[in-house]
């Protein structure tokens, strides 16, 4: 029996701490990019999200491009902020024909952990910054 093809990631999802300016307070970022680079225009990912109690939730919803059609090259992204996540939570990505990954985090002052669940995920989870204009 042939074995299955080991699928490659489609998207990633960046989570780290930011300092808001703004407000003076740390939020919680998560970016969600496509790993495909888009060479036309610059595309936004359309997400629906929640947190309640431990749970958070992303589900993509598809592309759009953004409002400003000037061409550039990268990947699809989609951003979230949240302000006062601390301790473990269950996270969960779901793409538009219900596929999902599961992860289970922990949001602490030293840092953001990541407990990987899945075999085969469509979405790789990382802790590493990224820059946000």
């Amino acid at each position: 029996m042939a074995k299955k093809k080991q699928k490659d990631a489609e998207y990633t999802l960046h989570i780290f701490p930011h300092d808001d300016e703004q407000t003076r307070r740390t939020s919680t970022m998560f970016v969600i990019q496509t790993v495909k680079e888009f060479t036309n225009f610059n595309y936004e990912i359309l997400l629906e999200s929640s947190v309640k109690e431990r749970e958070i939730s992303f589900k993509i919803l598809g592309l759009r491009t953004t409002p400003l059609l000037m061409p550039n090259v990268g990947p699809a992204r989609g951003v979230r902020k949240y302000a006062d996540l601390r301790g473990t939570y269950t996270l969960s990505v779901i793409k538009l024909d219900n596929e999902k990954n599961q992860f289970t985090i922990t949001i602490a002052e030293d840092g953001i952990r990541i407990e990987d669940r899945n075999q085969r995920p469509f979405i790789k989870v990382s802790t590493t910054p990224l820059p946000l204009n």
